[in-house]
């Protein structure tokens, strides 16, 4: 009897210490979670985030660190481009500045090419993008001569820049630089493609823009092919309507405008 008495006895005294030592690591992990939460949220500040050109970085393509504005399409002498930034984290309920400074390989001038950037760029508040507009002007050496003006990125108080770049195909482009290439000089589009369109000539690439509707670069930056074919076709419809009427669109060899063979 004793000898159970002696045994439930040291039971009891040992659940009772199982039960402290459970309490004490309990209390310690909910410590250890603590002070990771607080850690991590001390991480996460606005140091931690960073900007970048959007078209550079958005997850859908064309992906570009570039961008070309020709004066060739605009019939006005200044132009606004757009330029949107955006940031990997998360919105914040205040106004952060963000900075954005000329690259000194820029052969645009200040005054003359565009207008000088303002000296503040603000994400507001519950802001996840921001966009800002370069003034850009037409100069008459722009008809032989092109300019270049590099934009970068730069860290500040609210925001770093340590995302630089990203491939894309194999070939890295940069989430922090953004050049705009300018000039008035008239040549073929970077993406004009002779099977929908045919031989290139200032004369079929103005009525093709015209007569869809499109912004004077539309073929300065990439397209869909399936897009491409689309509008090449319906061009060769117009052309074949207006020749059936006796008013056919002659290009600049004087000849009758044709199209491509893929437009058939």
């Amino acid at each position: 009897m004793l000898f159970q008495f002696q045994a439930l006895k040291s039971l009891t005294v040992n659940h009772k210490t199982m039960n402290k030592l459970v309490y004490k690591i309990a209390i310690l992990l909910i410590a250890v979670s603590l002070v990771s939460c607080e850690k991590g949220l001390m991480n996460f500040d606005n140091e931690k985030v960073d900007v970048y050109f959007f078209d550079a970085g958005r997850t859908y393509a064309p992906n570009v660190d570039s961008t070309y504005v020709s004066f060739t399409y605009i019939t006005k002498p200044d132009t606004l481009k757009d330029v949107v930034v955006a940031i990997t984290g998360l919105a914040a309920d205040h106004d952060r500045e963000y900075k954005v400074a000329v690259n000194q390989s820029s052969t645009a001038i200040a005054g003359v090419h565009y207008q000088a950037l303002p000296e503040k760029f603000v994400m507001k508040k519950s802001a996840l993008r921001d966009t800002f507009k370069v003034k850009l002007s037409r100069t008459a050496d722009m008809k032989t001569n092109s300019y270049v003006l590099v934009l970068d990125l730069l860290p500040t108080e609210s925001f770093g820049t340590s995302w630089t770049t990203r491939l894309i195909g194999g070939k890295p482009i940069s989430t922090i630089k953004y050049k705009i290439r300018i000039d008035d000089v008239v040549k073929k589009p970077k993406y004009w493609l002779d099977g929908p369109f045919g031989t290139w000539s200032r004369t079929k690439m103005f009525f093709i823009l015209d007569f869809l509707h499109l912004p004077g670069d539309y073929m300065e930056t990439p397209r869909n092919v399936g897009e491409l074919n689309s509008y090449g076709k319906i061009v060769k419809r117009e052309l074949d309507r207006l020749t059936s009427l006796g008013q056919p669109v002659l290009d600049e060899n004087g000849k009758p405008m044709t199209m491509g063979t893929g437009s058939n």
